[in-house]
């Protein structure tokens, strides 16, 4: 996928995300790319979304 696309999601739609890349990031039965790059996108993402 290129370019770059925007669109707002609620608080919870976030913790939903973040909940599911978490969950990922600790399924063994994923190689490690995989895991890896939920990790990445994890912490980019934790440092770009606002703090309540």
């Amino acid at each position: 996928m290129s370019g770059r696309q925007s669109f707002a999601l609620s608080e919870d739609d976030w913790q939903v995300v973040l909940d599911a890349l978490s969950n990922t990031i600790f399924n063994e039965e994923l190689s490690e790319e995989a895991r890896k790059k939920a990790k990445d996108l994890f912490v980019k993402l934790q440092k770009e979304l606002p703090r309540k």
